[in-house]
């Protein structure tokens, strides 16, 4: 088996605005850094689709979303919240960034690849049940481990999250829910000051990072709160949310992890995976200094090579 790359070229339809840290040059950034690096010609590319309406569905509210569909201009932008804009082109993106995410899991239950990185763009970890945030319309890691549960039956799913910011649109969708493990390494305090607590839910293990925290401090906090509950868990499927803005480099945030600390993640995750043969893929968030964004995806996506051309 090998490595898929999901893509889109929707993605560019999303016009953010050139001053805006969201914007379509971040996916080009790393698959520039891939193409560099050598390790684009050993992925396979797979153009997605849109998302189904059903599969949306399963993490958002009808309502919710039919108002985004009535808010969509038609011309110029508007602002959903203080942080996410809407271009004509947003909503149609954010069913691509969805649908590349079910299809990504389709193909790693399926057995057509080890494993998956999912270029998605908007994101969508802040997206909740009800409501767009920081920068996302839907929420792609829901509707992939929904999609998980529901079409492919499965009952012990791991979403591992380690983007700077808490993915509180996650937790707003699948608290509670014993068939997923929610696990998370972020800045506290920081945006987007939910303070989901992991006291208050039973499938939620939170690793909190102070503000200027580096690479001791965010291995320690997986190896400490993460790794015993998801050994418990023996997931099925592991889906990761992918943000590289803990970086030092990076603007969003006050974290100081370097490149090689996304080596590390992943030779983390790819050890727990081999442990049991687990599927898992990967689904872009945050990271918003091109350069660090490229490396550091570029060191990720290495590692999930390396797995998947070793079995």
């Amino acid at each position: 088996m090998s490595t898929a790359y999901f893509c889109f070229h929707e993605h560019f339809s999303h016009a953010t605005g050139d001053d805006h840290p969201e914007h379509a040059l971040r996916i080009t950034a790393i698959e520039n850094a891939l193409k560099q690096s050598g390790l684009w010609d050993k992925l396979t590319i797979c153009e997605s689709g849109p998302a189904k309406r059903s599969d949306i569905l399963r993490a958002h509210s009808p309502g919710y979303v039919e108002q985004l569909d009535m808010i969509q201009p038609q011309h110029g932008r508007i602002y959903v919240d203080e942080d996410t804009p809407m271009s004509p082109g947003s909503l149609e993106a954010a069913y691509y960034s969805a649908g590349a995410a079910v299809e990504a899991v389709d193909a790693v239950l399926n057995g057509q690849f080890r494993n998956a990185f999912v270029a998605t763009r908007p994101p969508g970890h802040h997206a909740e049940h009800k409501r767009s945030m920081g920068f996302c319309f839907f929420n792609n890691i829901a509707v992939a481990a929904l999609r998980a549960a529901e079409a492919h039956h499965l009952q012990r799913i791991a979403i591992l999250d380690f983007d700077a910011h808490q993915g509180n649109g996650t937790i707003d969708i699948l608290q509670n829910d014993v068939r997923f493990l929610l696990c998370s390494t972020f800045q506290h305090p920081f945006y987007p000051y939910s303070h989901y607590e992991s006291n208050k839910y039973n499938n939620l293990v939170n690793g909190y990072l102070s503000a200027g925290a580096g690479s001791r401090d965010f291995r320690d906090a997986v190896l400490n709160c993460w790794a015993e509950p998801l050994r418990r868990f023996a997931p099925e499927l592991i889906i990761v949310s992918a943000g590289f803005d803990a970086h030092y480099e990076d603007p969003m945030a006050e974290l100081c992890l370097v490149d090689e600390d996304y080596r590390w993640i992943a030779q983390w995750i790819s050890h727990v995976t081999d442990s049991r043969n687990t599927p898992w893929l990967a689904l872009l968030e945050g990271g918003y200094d091109l350069n660090a964004l490229g490396r550091s995806a570029n060191e990720f996506i290495g590692v999930m090579l390396e797995q998947g051309h070793g079995d």
